[in-house]
């Protein structure tokens, strides 16, 4: 009866040990991944498409947010490389801590380049400015937005509209082109 005990116990041991190195593995792959989502795609065998609500990923470069993507839901496609999104928003962050911030009906996401196409209702803002259009493009390796279609942008004391517009979110500033009319306040009320 001795060496069943003995066995009953040496069955048990190497039950629970292979349980907790189990939950281990599992709470390992678990940080790996909410660490790094992007590692989560690529886990996703080729040609398999996938759809998530409610989702948010956040690009960084040297250590530092790029850009924090919120969205409803989303739609990921392999074949295209690409991930499509409903009540999207973006945040970029500026060099001076400063954070621009884009919304609109629609997004997509090129996996490959990390370029991001946003329409419908597009709104941009930042501390100071309010940006509308109906389609906005970022170019990820430039750091630039383009809108290429009418937009107007207002502040406190201004209005401006324009046929298309370039952001150069590093150096932070903005070319106006086609049909460029604006109008300003004195006395620093909204037009």
């Amino acid at each position: 009866m001795l060496p069943a005990k003995k066995l009953l116990k040496t069955i048990l041991v190497i039950g629970i040990a292979l349980i907790l190195g189990l939950l281990i593995t599992v709470f390992l792959k678990y940080r790996e991944y909410s660490d790094n989502p992007a590692k989560l795609v690529e886990a996703i065998p080729e040609g398999t498409d996938i759809a998530l609500d409610d989702i948010q990923h956040t690009a960084v470069k040297d250590g530092r947010k790029e850009w924090s993507l919120k969205a409803a839901s989303a739609r990921y496609s392999d074949d295209a490389k690409e991930a499509r999104f409903d009540d999207v928003e973006v945040i970029f962050f500026m060099e001076n801590d400063r954070q621009v911030m884009v919304k609109g009906r629609q997004g997509s996401l090129d996996t490959q380049t990390n370029n991001i196409e946003i329409s419908g209702d597009v709104i941009v803002r930042d501390a100071d400015y309010q940006l509308e259009a109906q389609t906005l493009f970022y170019d990820h390796g430039q750091r630039k937005l383009n809108v290429p279609v009418p937009v107007k942008i207002s502040g406190q004391a201004f209005e401006l509209h324009a046929d298309k517009m370039t952001v150069d979110l590093a150096s932070e500033t903005a070319v106006l082109e086609g049909a460029v009319k604006g109008s300003f306040s004195e006395d620093n009320t909204i037009l």
